[in-house]
């Protein structure tokens, strides 16, 4: 017992020192409780934020939609290809874009659910769908499940890695970079550099910034470098995603029937709600497009889920606009950022105006 004792009393100057490292430089913001709560008291405040640094968009939504008093007119849900809706493209003051990195079904369904439950139901959505939201080997895992979980309760519908556990987990993994050695390292490399001095988010009202910002409007505006690199840098990028397949491309495992039924149920509940609903297919850069339109791989069956939704939308009285396929849309490499995300510019190019009967 005493050798267990002296050996833990040798080892907590260290951990100390790690967790203390880790909880002031926080790099990624997981460790931050009140971050994206500044974020979302600028937002709600109707300015843009600019020098976000590695925000949970999680957290944000659910600190936003508790702040927000003024009636949604459209609502946009999706992953971050949603991201590059705005007011000015949609024509609707009172848009706003609730996509998170990296989202699912489950996601979509929860901050539907969120802004509802808030009394903030909104008369129109833009469902952006991404191919992997009906596979149930891409699940994310730091998707927003409670929603979801009534969701399928009321529908009686099977919720898939969503409850208690699930939140659980997430908020273990979160929290317990704080005990981390490679956040140590990170956190070093941050402090090093003096980023944290300059990690809080900061109102501004311009439209573009040298750094990553999420607007009032709930869009998002990447970081200068990144948004106008030269065209060689963004075709590199877009090969990227052939020579190393993405996750959710390789954990496709074919489309779920309980999925299927879980996005029919979600369109349907919008539209008893009395929601105007369109879905929207973001576009993929034409080389990584090609790639996987001459694959023999599962990326047959992954963009056939474009075919399989456009019909369950127009079942579900949904209107459908863009595609996967960037040539149907005429856009080129040059409408693009990397191989996954199409320009803001880029939308005003197959985005509908008349999409929804706006009041």
């Amino acid at each position: 017992m005493k050798r267990v004792l002296k050996s833990f009393l040798i080892f907590l100057p260290f951990v100390l020192l790690i967790v203390g490292v880790n909880v002031y430089a926080d790099p990624a913001n997981v460790l931050n409780i009140g971050y994206e709560r500044q974020v979302a008291e600028i937002l709600a405040q109707g300015n843009n934020v600019e020098n976000l640094r590695n925000m949970d968009d999680r957290a944000f939504i659910k600190q936003y939609a508790a702040m927000r008093t003024e009636p949604v007119g459209t609502l946009a849900l999706g992953s971050s290809h949603s991201m590059q809706l705005t007011k000015e493209l949609t024509g609707d003051e009172s848009f706003f874009g609730a996509g998170v990195t990296g989202a699912d079904m489950r996601d979509c369904i929860s901050i539907y659910r969120l802004f509802k439950d808030k009394g903030l139901l909104p008369k129109r959505v833009i469902f952006s769908v991404d191919y992997w939201f009906l596979s149930e080997g891409t699940f994310e895992k730091r998707a927003m499940t409670d929603g979801y979980v009534q969701f399928c309760r009321d529908y009686g519908l099977n919720a898939m890695q969503a409850g208690w556990f699930n939140t659980l987990r997430q908020k273990i993994e979160k929290r317990g970079q704080a005990f981390s050695i490679p956040y140590f390292q990170k956190s070093l490399k941050y402090m090093e550099k003096g980023l944290h001095l300059f990690s809080d988010p900061v109102p501004t009202q311009v439209h573009k910034s040298t750094g990553n910002m999420r607007r009032a409007d709930g869009s998002y505006c990447y970081e200068e470098w990144y948004r106008d690199a030269p065209q060689a840098d963004i075709d590199l990028r877009a090969q990227g995603n052939i020579v190393a397949k993405p996750g959710f491309a390789s954990g496709f495992n074919g489309v779920s029937k309980e999925l299927v039924r879980q996005m029919e149920a979600f369109l349907q509940e919008m539209r008893k709600d009395g929601v105007q609903v369109a879905v929207l297919f973001s576009p993929y850069h034409p080389d990584y497009y090609d790639f996987m339109a001459a694959s023999e791989d599962n990326y047959v069956e992954i963009l056939d889920t474009e075919r399989l939704v456009t019909e369950l939308a127009q079942k579900n009285g949904a209107k459908v606009f863009g595609s996967f396929n960037p040539h149907a849309l005429g856009l080129t490499k040059a409408d693009f950022y990397d191989g996954l995300h199409c320009s803001e510019e880029a939308m005003y190019r197959f985005y509908p105006k008349d999409l929804f009967e706006m009041e």
